[in-house]
């Protein structure tokens, strides 16, 4: 299954990492970036922002159009991302000795994260259709509901381009609270 992570291994800068190697427990220091990775991450959702400060593209307005949910709301040009939340609540932290981990397992982070293009070959499907009451239009509707029409349609190939809207990565910020976090650690298991 594909995902996507960002993974500090040797992005500290050679103090830092001499600070980490020489503590008693390296572990519970890395342990702490991981989890300040993953709340600046969170984060990042939130604002609708990445790592370098940009705010993401926005939606299509068809894309926003689309109606969710049970009761119908209309999406709108907010909560970029988190249609469903999935895809942020699938982010987890890691962390070992020598490295923090941030990332998710989710298989379409990727394409959010870097950006692509989603080809979609032709097929054929059936709909089901259904008459709006006093009207001439018509609504898709449940296979099997009362009342429904069920038509066989070939749907074209196309071509998605989504655009990149980065939410895993690290700034200036989040460089200098990692060196915080370590000199804080560090002078902790120092005393």
């Amino acid at each position: 299954m594909a995902g996507t992570s960002i993974e500090i291994r040797d992005g500290l800068t050679p103090t830092l990492e001499r600070l980490v190697s020489v503590s008693d427990n390296p572990a519970a220091i890395m342990s702490d970036v991981a989890a300040y990775l993953l709340t600046s991450t969170q984060q990042r959702f939130e604002q609708e922002i990445g790592p370098d400060g940009q705010k993401w593209k926005p939606l299509k307005p068809r894309t926003a159009a689309q109606r969710i949910g049970k009761g119908r709301v209309k999406r709108g040009s907010e909560h970029i991302l988190v249609r469903t939340g999935r895809l942020k609540n699938s982010l987890t932290a890691a962390s070992d000795a020598v490295s923090a981990t941030v990332g998710t397992n989710v298989e379409y982070a990727a394409i959010h994260q870097f950006g692509g293009v989603i080809r979609q070959t032709a097929r054929s499907q059936t709909l089901s259709l259904k008459r709006i009451r006093g009207s001439k239009q018509v609504r898709f509707v449940r296979a099997g509901a009362k009342g429904a029409v069920e038509r066989e349609v070939t749907i074209g190939a196309r071509q998605i381009v989504m655009p990149a809207r980065p939410y895993l990565g690290i700034n200036d910020a989040d460089r200098a609270e990692i060196a915080t976090i370590i000199m804080t650690d560090f002078g902790k298991a120092v005393e």
